[in-house]
């Protein structure tokens, strides 16, 4: 899957530029991994990337493909003037297939010429390595909840890795999957997706993004108001929503959510979870409406179903295999 938007920041000043700018604090060690997030001056979300460091003054963002020209003049705007920072575009350079599932380590460590052991290779981690003869940047990471990776290679050798992988993974029943298995797969997790669950019209934290927004590591893009927003209150809060009654047709996103045939809110995705057995669906809703076990409805192509709000990541929630 190559549908990656691929940036490098280099320079005597990147790391301080990226501090400034991103929510979550900067990895401190070579080939650590984070997720974080470029804000509106408002506190509302306007971009979303991983963010590996590669070297003392060089690192690797990652965002959605669809967001590659957005994400990259956003960027290229916050510049600083003092051309202490190098900003390249390096998409259409490199490829990314990601290899994921309970057998994936197993997969990578018959094609891959280092230790990719959980001791080695533990989860938010990035490191150097060869298959046959293409040298890759590994990172451990994905966006469907299983233990996996992204291999972030040069575009010219991605015939050749897909074809070891595949050889190494047949044993196992090795498929390959698309856009929408990811898409079930991730709403299982409650991942979000910029455009949908993050969005500039919604506060950074109402989008249930806490845990990345680092408020003391020093002043950065959006902060301030952040800040003065929680102050005055939130009108949303993104819950996971379990709908019940579904015979045909899963929610897909911005469906209305009633409580009593009053509006209060609005979804965001949808759709069924094969891991769990569930419709699903990830909704905006008033935050006195949050808790789980709360009970609303969503309007699915005109039929009134019944939801239920429970808690996020119905598939792992402790995230072991993530880990494992």
């Amino acid at each position: 899957m190559s549908a990656f938007a691929k940036f490098e920041a280099s320079g005597p000043g990147a790391e301080a530029w990226l501090n400034s700018i991103l929510t979550n604090r900067v990895p401190k060690s070579l080939g650590r991994v984070t997720l974080t997030y470029l804000l509106t001056k408002r506190g509302g979300v306007r971009a979303e990337f991983t963010l590996t460091r590669l070297g003392r003054e060089r690192f690797y963002l990652v965002s959605a493909g669809a967001w590659e020209t957005h994400d990259f003049d956003v960027l290229e705007t916050l510049l600083p003037p003092d051309m202490s920072v190098r900003l390249d575009k390096v998409t259409t350079q490199r490829g990314v297939l990601v290899l994921a599932g309970p057998r994936s380590r197993d997969v990578l460590a018959k094609v891959a010429n280092i230790d990719v052991s959980n001791e080695a290779f533990p989860w938010l981690t990035a490191r150097r390595l060869s298959i046959r003869a293409a040298g890759l940047l590994a990172m451990r990471v994905n966006f469907v909840g299983e233990l996996g990776y992204e291999l972030h290679h040069p575009i010219e050798t991605q015939n050749s890795i897909f074809d070891a992988l595949m050889a190494a993974g047949a044993p196992f029943g090795i498929k390959p999957f698309g856009i929408r298995a990811m898409d079930s797969l991730r709403l299982e997790k409650s991942y979000k997706l910029v455009g949908r669950e993050l969005s500039i019209e919604y506060a950074a934290l109402e989008s249930d993004l806490e845990r990345f927004v680092d408020f003391d590591k020093g002043p950065f893009l959006g902060r301030d108001a952040l800040v003065a927003w929680r102050g005055k209150g939130f009108e949303n809060k993104l819950v996971t929503l379990e709908v019940q009654g579904v015979t045909d047709a899963d929610a897909r996103g911005s469906e209305p959510v009633t409580k009593n045939g009053a509006m209060i809110g609005r979804t965001t995705s949808g759709g069924y979870g094969w891991r769990t057995g569930k419709s699903l669906a990830l909704a905006m809703v008033k935050p006195e409406f949050a808790a789980p076990g709360t009970e609303v409805e969503v309007r699915v192509l005109g039929q009134e179903l019944r939801a239920v709000v429970i808690a996020d990541s119905p598939y792992d929630p402790a995230n072991k295999t993530l880990r494992g």
